[in-house]
């Protein structure tokens, strides 16, 4: 027998002629199979529906295939009829049937039926992907079965499996087995096509290696310096994204000192391009993702996703755990989406359900493009346009999204798709500061109920900053929320009895944090905000959190309902500097004189904005209602 390397010779010599025009078509420009069916398209191998569509999910029937086949090899035309019964000169597959079965790539059913349009099952398509290895004359020696599914493949199909699988042009799935009577998708048919092709494109079987790499990456940054930056971006204390952290709880988590090797928190620092080797679909669909929403059993898409674009799998199984809420969000559970009048995707409300066409339900389970603003809206919108209409597209597209712009530009750990160490607050995930520890939590536990660790290696990546402290403590929850100045130099009265007056600001109204309760019409100077809370401080010099909704702001102005913004200035004309821009129906705080009315000058009145001076126009600002 001929060794392996010759074999894809002699295959390679037959089709050396062809070359790769990129395809274009709207339903595969971003489907994993991309290049694969693109390179069959460039060379004329695969045609498109009538529509210019070339459908990569659906199945593939033997007749189609059948002609891939036929145009792969460049089979001549031969004369005389179709021997089959039910393939009838005029049927556009006639003559590449015709050729299939002269040159002994296809056979019909003891019944003498080719079943053109049957979809063509794995075992079938191995028999006539063998008869076409034998027509080039190439011999591979046959592989060893270890599916656990081998009892299931039928005996005339056998040795033919056993061939093509030797020669990794159709293999088994994450799950170890092989689905013989299971239907194959004409993305999947191009990608055994392609590799039959271009068998030195083939993935190769690297050794496995097995062990802990423990790296130090070096940042000629002052560790002070970031903490700083970081602070100043907007970093969130909650995963609602209500909440500023404080600096000091963003200093916390920016300390990779404060997370000790091999605990739970330190898999914030895995390169996520480490490939885990052996996943089992079903040990995972049982202990990790069992009861968690849509989540259960998609194992095997999780896999797949991270063997096609080689991204560890268990990390998105954590990304998507996370984002979801374990399977539950709304984003997950599938958004309706659809096209306006001039085409933009749009969340589906009952308002404009009649008004958008070609409405389609969505799933996103990475929260990509969910931004704090609307994440719902956003994030749905944002897989309408990804074609992310199944769980398994949103799995595997959302893993491509990962890995082509995080992983690909550098941030190949958690701690750095959150922190980007090489250019702090430039290209960050997510704005919550545990978000890196929260998934590390689920990937140290996937690991273990895996064995994964034991099993392949797994390497570690630590960021190290100049003057970087050896620890930096955890502060005190009253000290995890900044004090933020949007609202600093109102004065507010209470609109309600008894309002709690507490350390930090909570949503559940729990009195353990409450130091005092003031009475109705108090008032209270507001010395700084955060969320939908006032830092204030009471006549008596004691200070605590409120709840904005008790508060009514003396001095406040409201922006009115407008198209723009309303530009603050550095003085009373239009001319002079813009300090700041505030969205329509805000508030912002007018100074107040000795008479406690508001300072103008002419049709401008005197404001702070972040605790600064600065003019707007009373043509845009109302005062509050008496």
């Amino acid at each position: 027998m001929k060794r392996r390397l010759i074999a894809a010779l002699v295959v390679l010599f037959a089709v050396v002629q062809f070359t790769a025009p990129p395809a274009s078509a709207e339903d595969i420009s971003k489907h994993w199979a991309y290049e694969k069916m693109s390179y069959l398209i460039g060379n004329e191998i695969m045609n498109g529906d009538p529509s210019g569509k070339y459908r990569p999910d659906d199945s593939i029937t033997r007749a189609e295939f059948a002609t891939l086949l036929v145009k792969v090899l460049q089979l001549p035309e031969v004369d005389g009829v179709v021997s089959f019964h039910d393939v009838k000169e005029g049927d556009w597959y006639y003559h590449s049937v015709k050729r299939a079965s002269y040159y002994g790539l296809v056979a019909g059913d003891e019944k003498g039926n080719f079943n053109p349009d049957s979809k063509i099952t794995r075992q079938e398509m191995a028999v006539m992907l063998n008869n076409a290895l034998n027509y080039n004359g190439v011999s591979v020696s046959p592989a060893t079965l270890s599916f656990i599914d081998n009892n299931k493949i039928a005996s005339w199909a056998y040795d033919d499996v056993q061939i093509v699988v030797s020669f990794k042009l159709i293999n088994g799935y994450p799950d170890s087995t092989f689905k013989p009577l299971g239907n194959t998708t004409r993305a999947e048919a191009s990608t055994v096509l392609y590799f039959y092709l271009k068998p030195e494109e083939k993935p190769v079987d690297k050794p496995i290696e097995i062990g802990k790499e423990y790296n130090k990456v070096l940042y000629n940054l002052n560790f002070a310096d970031v903490v700083s930056l970081q602070a100043n971006h907007s970093p969130k204390e909650d995963g609602g994204g209500i909440f500023t952290a404080s600096a000091a709880l963003v200093e916390f988590y920016l300390n990779p000192n404060n997370f000790k090797k091999d605990t739970l928190e330190y898999y914030q620092f895995l390169k996520l391009s480490t490939p885990v080797e052996n996943l089992d679909a079903a040990v995972i669909n049982e202990k990790v993702l069992k009861g968690q929403g849509i989540l259960e059993n998609t194992a095997a898409s999780f896999i797949q996703a991270g063997i096609d674009h080689n991204v560890n799998a268990i990390y998105l199984i954590s990304h998507a755990l996370h984002e979801t809420g374990k399977g539950v969000s709304k984003l997950a559970s599938g958004i309706e989406v659809g096209l306006d009048a001039s085409g933009v995707a749009k969340m589906v409300t009952d308002e404009n359900r009649n008004d958008l066409v070609d409405i389609k339900t969505t799933y996103n389970f990475y929260g990509i493009g969910a931004k704090d603003a609307d994440p719902i809206k956003l994030g749905s919108e944002r897989a309408y346009k990804e074609g992310w209409f199944t769980t398994h597209d949103a799995i595997v597209g959302g893993a491509k999204f990962v890995k082509v712009d995080y992983i690909d530009q550098g941030q190949d750990t958690l701690y750095k798709m959150k922190w980007d160490p090489d250019q702090p607050t430039n290209h960050q995930y997510a704005t919550h500061v545990v978000w890196a520890v929260a998934q590390a939590k689920y990937i140290y536990d996937i690991y273990k109920v895996t064995n994964s660790d034991e099993t392949t290696k797994v390497v570690f990546e630590v960021p190290e900053y100049n003057f970087q402290p050896a620890s930096s403590p955890m502060p005190t929850k009253e000290n995890r929320y900044a004090i933020l100045p949007t609202y600093s130099g109102g004065i507010g009265q209470l609109t309600a009895d008894n309002v709690n007056v507490r350390t930090y600001p909570v949503v559940m109204n729990s009195p353990s944090n409450s130091i005092l309760k003031l009475p109705l019409n108090t008032q209270v100077n507001i010395i700084g905000n955060n969320g939908n809370w006032y830092r204030v401080k009471t006549e008596l010099g004691q200070e605590g959190w409120i709840r904005n909704d008790n508060v009514k702001v003396l001095n406040g102005l409201y922006v009115i309902d407008m198209n723009t913004k309303l530009r603050v200035r550095s003085e009373p004309n239009t001319s002079s500097k813009i300090l700041k821009e505030l969205p329509a129906k805000s508030l912002v705080i007018g100074v107040f004189d000795e008479n406690k009315n508001f300072v103008k000058n002419g049709d401008w009145y005197q404001v702070l904005v972040d605790g600064k001076t600065g003019w707007a126009h009373g043509d845009y600002i109302v005062p509050p209602a008496k």
